[in-house]
């Protein structure tokens, strides 16, 4: 059991690393903060089955509804207005994006990294 939970968590790590890159081609691009922090904050292995995709900003969350800020970052309210992203591959909810368009390949990389955790 031992065995298949550590092959579990080190391919999932493997998966973790794809969607955490595919996400961070649809996160906003504001300086590039908020792409860095995707991987600065998310989980480096994943441990107990778990894998965490972290992005943290000041304007991490707003960005992350698409909503318009106004206020300032300790006295801030959140739309009605959308945000309208410059870049064709922005998304609002990116995470949630990726794995609408890149989920079946995640489980691919899954299946296909557990098999060869397995075999070694």
């Amino acid at each position: 059991m031992a065995q298949i939970r550590a092959a579990s968590n080190q391919a999932l790590t493997i998966m973790g690393d794809q969607a955490l890159t595919d996400a961070t081609w649809h996160a906003p691009r504001d300086q590039g903060l908020l792409q860095d922090s995707g991987i600065t904050n998310s989980d480096f292995a994943a441990q107990d089955l778990k894998f965490i995709l972290r992005w943290d900003t000041p304007y991490a969350q707003y960005l992350w509804h698409g909503k318009v800020m106004h206020g300032n970052p300790t006295n801030r309210t959140y739309g009605p207005e959308k945000i309208s992203f410059t870049s064709a591959l922005a998304r609002e909810e990116w995470a949630k994006y990726a794995k609408e368009v890149y989920g079946e390949e995640w489980k691919q990389v899954l299946q296909n990294a557990l098999r060869m955790e397995l075999k070694d």
